[in-house]
């Protein structure tokens, strides 16, 4: 009976063994379970947990803006001002005037058929001459008002205001196809010693100073041929409205156009005479001269008629400026 009991003792301790290291090693297990359980949910939790810094975000392809136009960063006004003073500065606000004590404007006295202009400046008088504009067209020297309205029109002359010649201009001349607008009334011609004429030639300006060079040829020949100078000259036709040898056809004179003066005779200081009509085969003297002053005329003007030229022109030597060939550089020298 003992020994049973001491078997069951033992079955007992050994079954109480055996529990003991099945309830340890399922501890153990479960223990393992739950730590293999709790590192598989920190890797999942750690795998998308978001960064502390969050990434910028990124613009689209193609949404880019263009480099060659970029859009410049708004900045205020003030900003602006102080980069670029050139800019346009910002408009600030007017201060209402005050309109108590202004007194109302006075209206200006206008007399009967007085043309109303535009507003003076202030304390600038009517009629009062404006320092502001510029020198031209408009600030010029306003025309005598007793001058004839015709006379704005002609054209000034270079050798009658440098000296070259004597006189003055005068009104247009107009009859019919006959004419000139700016024709000259000539006393004299040269600059030096002037010729005077015996009486006023009425010629064109291009006639006038085409004379005031050829004086200086003539008073050559009147040296050499007569040892004096010359003093006057006598004249035949000047400005005359009419043919060519006051015919009845044909073309018109120049001296139509006061382009034309016709030499009859010659006055020398020491008291001598010479005319064309008994000089050009009178003394050696004359014929000399003559034929000298024939000569010089052929170099300056485009037509020179004298006593070899027609019967017309015994008495005068012709002179003009008219225009012969298509391209008026023929000359007609008789």
């Amino acid at each position: 009976m003992t020994l049973s009991l001491q078997q069951s003792r033992c079955s007992t301790i050994i079954l109480l063994s055996l529990t003991a290291c099945f309830t340890t090693t399922a501890l153990l297990g479960t223990a393992d379970i739950a730590d293999a359980r709790q590192r598989r949910h920190y890797h999942s939790v750690s795998r998308t947990v978001l960064p502390l810094v969050p990434p910028i975000p990124q613009a689209k392809p193609g949404s880019e803006p263009s480099p060659e136009a970029p859009k410049p960063d708004e900045k205020p006004a003030e900003d602006i001002q102080k980069a670029d003073p050139e800019m346009t500065p910002v408009p600030e606000q007017k201060p209402v005037p005050d309109t108590k004590d202004v007194k109302p404007a006075e209206k200006p006295d206008v007399k009967t058929g007085e043309q109303l202009g535009p507003n003076l400046p202030a304390g600038q008088k009517a009629g009062a001459e404006d320092s502001s504009k510029p020198d031209d067209e408009d600030t010029a020297e306003k025309p005598d008002p007793t001058t004839s309205p015709d006379r704005v029109y002609q054209n000034a002359c270079p050798a009658l205001m440098n000296g070259d010649v004597q006189g003055e201009i005068i009104p247009p001349l107009s009859e019919g196809t006959c004419g000139e607008r700016s024709p000259l009334k000539i006393t004299a011609i040269g600059k030096e010693n002037p010729v005077k004429f015996a009486a006023p030639i009425i010629t064109n300006c291009t006639m006038a100073g085409t004379l005031a060079g050829w004086i200086g040829d003539v008073q050559k020949a009147a040296q050499k041929s007569f040892g004096a100078g010359i003093e006057s000259i006598s004249t035949g036709s000047d400005y005359q409205c009419r043919k060519v040898n006051n015919g009845n056809k044909g073309r018109v004179s120049e001296h139509a156009f006061a382009n034309a003066l016709d030499i009859m005779s010659f006055k020398f200081t020491n008291g001598k005479t010479t005319e064309l009509g008994s000089g050009w085969k009178g003394t050696p003297e004359e014929q000399e001269f003559w034929r000298s002053i024939h000569k010089s005329s052929c170099e300056q003007f485009m037509t020179v008629i004298g006593p070899e030229g027609d019967a017309a022109h015994q008495g005068n030597l012709h002179l003009d400026l008219g225009c012969h060939g298509k391209a008026c550089k023929a000359r007609i020298c008789q």
